[in-house]
């Protein structure tokens, strides 16, 4: 139903992305247990799944030439932010749809955004729906 949103995030758009993108030097990834998050010269941010409590994502007014869409992963103890444009992010967001009453809706509508908003995609407590 919203292959499109992914297509935007295809394999072959993170090796396209690399190669125009400074962003896709951070690079994300998952297993059945945690995400991973791992900006150059830092090291690897880590969050598991069973502590995630919420998914959004902000938009900025700054795009198109910098990077204007940031993921932030949370848990009670902190979160994890990417940008759109970095290499995993695609296969992440398949992950990230998979959650039970994950918002697409609410995704299509923040990628349409040129303003300074955040969008709740998906939360524990139910405050996206």
């Amino acid at each position: 139903m919203f292959k499109w949103i992914s297509s935007l995030f295809s394999n072959k758009e993170d090796a396209k992305q690399s190669e125009k993108s400074p962003y896709a030097a951070v690079k994300v990834w998952f297993d059945e247990n945690n995400v991973w998050a791992h900006w150059t010269e830092k090291e690897p941010q880590s969050i598991a799944w069973n502590e995630l409590i919420g998914v959004a994502v902000e938009t900025t007014d700054e795009g198109p030439f910098v990077e204007d869409v940031w993921w932030h992963l949370a848990t009670k103890d902190g979160v994890i932010t990417y940008p759109s444009e970095a290499t995993g992010a695609g296969e992440l967001l398949q992950r990230l749809q998979e959650i039970p009453t994950f918002n697409n809706e609410r995704l299509i509508e923040s990628m349409s955004s040129t303003e300074n908003q955040t969008f709740i995609l998906w939360d524990h407590e139910g405050r996206h729906e």
